[in-house]
């Protein structure tokens, strides 16, 4: 399993003199933190045992973070698998953090040693671009991500991590942190959209017909989360085969989006649509639905080799909206955690340990998973044990 430890190690550093002995050359080692994790060493393969070190204490602005929980996003198995051409090796994956601060840096006044915390999919943005200035960190051209990216960073399967703490948040500690994890990125991920097309639009939320396109580890947060904030939310799937547990999650009907008869009956019915699935789904099928001057917003990305297609007059003749939506901005995060809390809105998660992280990759790619994979680090698994 991950585990960390402080240890002496690294080059040795010459004393910039001319001449002295070979036992005065000998610098002081420098110390160094070995954090034990588990890496992807090429695309596509299993993840193995690894480790790599770091500084022994945090830098200013940074904490370190012993891992408790991390989720298992299926955009870590695109990583992996390199679909989107950014992964460097090895690749530490996990972008869905949950833990407790065990180190500050200096500078760091919004955290003490102990605090319960969360990470996301983040971990900076430039803070001088227009999008920053405007409260919208998340599309910051410079954007950087929990791991992998310019600074080859490290992620969650692992038993710490070193982060700047101005993008780790503080975790409510009435959710339980198997579900904070997922929301830290399908959470937030479907929650930002959903709150600037339904809870924040003209004539309010209550009552709104939103459709959740696909049930899968975002869509049943989604439907969570819309029903929530008073719409009429309808849950969209190829086949019937989830409808009772979208009922469950707060879906007030069910759509088969394969039933042709049923699409053309609710065609110009819907207000808002969240397209969650991640493969390439019919746009112009979906744009169908709405009303005019409906909006939808798409969430999912497929591989890179997948083009979609827009046919125009799906969209020009009835002044309806297609847009794209980035996890959220930085706000956003502790108010989607609060209405989490408040409403009782929680992931459905399958737990496993950290040694079985491949096992929890092979649901995901099998399409088995329900909905989120969540790994459990060994003094949290005693934990769960005790409350279960």
């Amino acid at each position: 399993l991950c585990w960390f430890r402080q240890g002496a190690g690294g080059p040795s550093r010459p004393l910039g003199c001319a001449r002295v002995s070979a036992l005065s050359a000998m610098a002081a080692p420098t110390k160094r933190m070995r954090i034990e994790c588990y890496a992807a060493m090429a695309a596509g393969e299993e993840l193995q045992p690894w480790a790599y070190e770091v500084d022994a204490t945090p830098g200013t602005g940074e904490l370190d973070l012993e891992i408790t929980h991390c989720g298992v996003c299926h955009s870590d198995v695109h990583q992996i698998d390199d679909a989107w051409g950014v992964a460097c090796w090895p690749l530490v994956p996990g972008h869905e953090i949950v833990g407790r601060v065990v180190a500050v840096g200096a500078g760091v006044s919004d955290f003490r040693v102990d605090d319960r915390a969360a990470i996301g999919v983040q971990r900076g943005c430039c803070g001088a671009c227009a999008c920053c200035a405007g409260g919208l960190e998340n599309v910051c051209p410079k954007i950087l991500k929990t791991y992998a990216g310019p600074g080859k960073d490290k992620g969650g399967f692992a038993r710490i991590i070193r982060y700047p703490s101005s993008w780790v948040f503080k975790c409510p500690e009435a959710l339980k942190p198997e579900y904070a994890a997922p929301l830290m990125c399908a959470g937030i991920t479907v929650f930002s959209p959903l709150k600037r097309f339904v809870l924040a639009s003209p004539g309010g939320s209550v009552g709104k017909k939103v459709g959740i396109v696909g049930i899968g580890g975002l869509g049943h947060l989604a439907v969570q989360f819309a029903a929530k904030m008073g719409a009429h939310v309808v849950a969209i799937s190829r086949s019937d085969a989830k409808a009772d547990e979208a009922r469950g999650f707060g879906a007030a009907q069910f759509l088969v989006s394969s039933d042709a008869a049923a699409m053309a009956e609710a065609r110009g019915t819907f207000d808002v649509l969240l397209n969650t699935v991640s493969g390439n789904a019919g746009i112009d099928e979906y744009l169908a639905l709405l009303k005019p001057r409906g909006a939808m917003a798409c969430v999912g990305l497929p591989e890179k080799t997948e083009k979609s297609r827009l046919f125009l007059h799906s969209l020009v003749l009835q002044e309806k909206s297609l847009c794209g939506s980035y996890l959220g901005p930085k706000a956003d995060y502790a108010e989607m955690l609060e209405f989490a809390c408040r409403h009782s809105v929680a992931p459905q998660v399958e737990l496993y340990r950290l040694d079985q992280v491949n096992l929890a990759i092979r649901r995901i790619r099998e399409n088995q998973a329900r909905y989120r994979c969540v790994l459990v680090l060994d003094e949290a698994v005693a934990e769960l044990a005790a409350r279960m």
